[in-house]
């Protein structure tokens, strides 16, 4: 219930600050993307896919964050294959910025953890070219500040809007 009142406060605070309704690609109940981190469930406030260009290579950030005490962000970087069809497996790759995904947590604005993943996949099942959205999958892990095996799994999203940087 608690998510549901802080997905209609994000939702109506464009409102508050009078932007306009063009602004707001997709409700919160329309973009979801969740996981099970250490094996606690995670489910983000917000989401974002922004396509762009990096090092002449078409490039995907897909990422989301649940809002908090701790704050808890997921993200990703992800070389297209087809820029004008995000849909795919992605492998992450250790030590790359490309196909590379981690978890920051912060907490009263100090990071207080931070994984890398070194395996794991992002599928991305489903790309909406009209819609402009993506929905798919995602499972990965990695070492955290203590050296500690982390685990990212069931990972889903749906619906999440995708911009053009």
């Amino acid at each position: 219930m608690a998510v549901r009142r802080r997905a209609l406060l994000l939702l109506c605070l464009p409102l508050a600050f009078g932007l306009p309704l063009t602004l707001q690609h997709v409700s919160a109940e329309e973009a979801v993307m969740s996981a099970t981190f250490e094996s606690k469930p995670w489910t983000a406030s917000f989401t974002l896919a922004q396509t762009m260009q990096m090092a002449g290579k078409p490039m995907l950030n897909l990422s989301g964050t649940e809002q908090g005490s701790p704050t808890m962000t997921f993200n990703s970087m992800l070389v297209l294959k087809d820029p004008n069809d995000l849909a795919g497996s992605y492998k992450l790759k250790t030590g790359s910025t490309a196909n590379s995904a981690n978890f920051n947590i912060l907490d009263a604005g100090a990071m207080v953890g931070h994984v890398r993943f070194a395996i794991g996949e992002i599928v991305i099942d489903k790309y909406d070219p009209a819609a402009k959205t993506v929905s798919g999958h995602f499972s990965a892990s990695g070492k955290g500040e203590s050296n500690k095996l982390e685990e990212l799994t069931d990972g889903k999203f749906s619906g999440i809007p995708v911009t053009a940087q």
